[in-house]
């Protein structure tokens, strides 16, 4: 984790430190129980504590100023530490899922509002938000260029290597692909074409010894009538992912291919090309399949090189000077949640399930 001061923001990784000016931030602090990140903060010559106890005791002691801490810990440890620190007035940006579990949730939302007048606010680390892939078509989404939106269809399927699994944590219930890889499409569907309400999952066939699910198949139901299905696989060999669409990631290599289709009454878009077929040379009545489908290729313009991650974070200071509201709010991170346990709960009951309020 790292610690932020009052005037500024801590920065995302220790590599960002060397832009605090331009991301307004000061990285005044680590916690981190490993030996790595004792070995970070003397490089930099930082204090480096053991446990967020540790931290908040001497904060209160006066004896370093913070006001924001990224909290990038394992899944089931986030409701706990960030309840510690909304509790003592620290902002916290949360690496998403926001807790494991819905009840986590709401407990943690309970102790934010139980905190009188406090100024600690609570954000998610869902950045697919901030890419400006996202940026592009939610906008056209919301111009209505693409009409009334009828239906999605997405994949998210990369094989995961071997390593990745030596974290004891990700072989464990509590983790698995639909909470710590499918939740940031879900995140992504309700940031775009608003709630789910209804989700029916089936699992394919599993591949490695851990009790956490590999491939997952979801047909969903949006609030506004929207329908949708997405295939979920970290076992695959695929091309057909987010990150490798879209190329966010500069360890996972680009390959472009389609990951996510939104399909409107004028209009479908498809990422990572965001070309538009519509037919709005026809009036809407006279627009059907006997006629050819025009391409508008002007989304494209709209996305820089600029990471999610930095746009994330820039956001995040942001927000704790008080100039916006949280683009992920707690309340948005744990209807993600929901949906998430809903999918887990179809698969392990083989029916639709009604998705819980927040």
């Amino acid at each position: 984790m790292s610690l932020m001061s009052r005037k500024q923001v801590c920065p995302r990784t220790i590599r960002d430190r060397a832009r605090a000016d331009e991301l307004r931030t000061e990285l005044v602090g680590i916690i981190d129980p490993a030996a790595i990140g004792f070995e970070l903060a003397k490089q930099y010559q930082l204090p480096c504590f053991q446990n967020v106890a540790d931290f908040l005791a001497s904060l209160k002691a006066g004896a370093i100023s913070a006001d924001a801490v990224i909290l990038a810990t394992p899944n089931g440890t986030h409701a706990p530490l960030a309840t510690d620190l909304v509790v003592a007035d620290v902002s916290v940006l949360v690496e998403k899922p926001l807790t494991a579990t819905g009840a986590q949730g709401r407990d943690l939302l309970k102790a934010r509002s139980s905190v009188a007048g406090g100024k600690g606010l609570i954000m998610v680390g869902h950045h697919r938000r901030h890419n400006p892939y996202t940026v592009a078509v939610k906008k056209a989404i919301d111009e209505g260029r693409l009409g009334s939106i009828v239906a999605i269809n997405g994949v998210w399927a990369m094989r995961k290597s071997t390593e990745y699994f030596n974290v004891n944590w990700r072989q464990q219930l509590g983790a698995g692909g639909v909470l710590n890889n499918a939740i940031h499409e879900i995140d992504l569907l309700q940031y775009l074409l608003g709630d789910i309400v209804e989700v029916y999952a089936v699992e394919g066939v599993k591949e490695r010894p851990y009790p956490v699910d590999e491939t997952v198949l979801s047909t969903m139901k949006f609030a506004s009538g929207a329908v949708g299905s997405f295939l979920f696989s970290d076992t695959a060999t695929s091309p057909n992912s987010w990150e490798a669409a879209t190329g966010e990631n500069p360890h996972i290599p680009a390959a472009r291919e389609t990951c996510l289709t939104i399909f409107g009454t004028q209009g479908s878009i498809g990422i990572p090309s965001l070309t538009r077929f519509h037919q709005d040379d026809r009036p809407l009545e006279e627009q059907n399949w006997t006629f050819p489908l025009s391409r508008d290729e002007t989304l494209k313009e709209q996305v820089d090189g600029t990471p999610p991650l930095s746009r994330q974070l820039k956001h995040f200071v942001a927000a704790v000077r008080g100039e916006v509201q949280p683009n992920c709010s707690a309340e948005e991170g744990l209807r993600a949640v929901m949906v998430v346990e809903a999918i887990l709960k179809s698969l392990a009951k083989h029916e639709p399930v009604i998705v819980e309020t927040v």
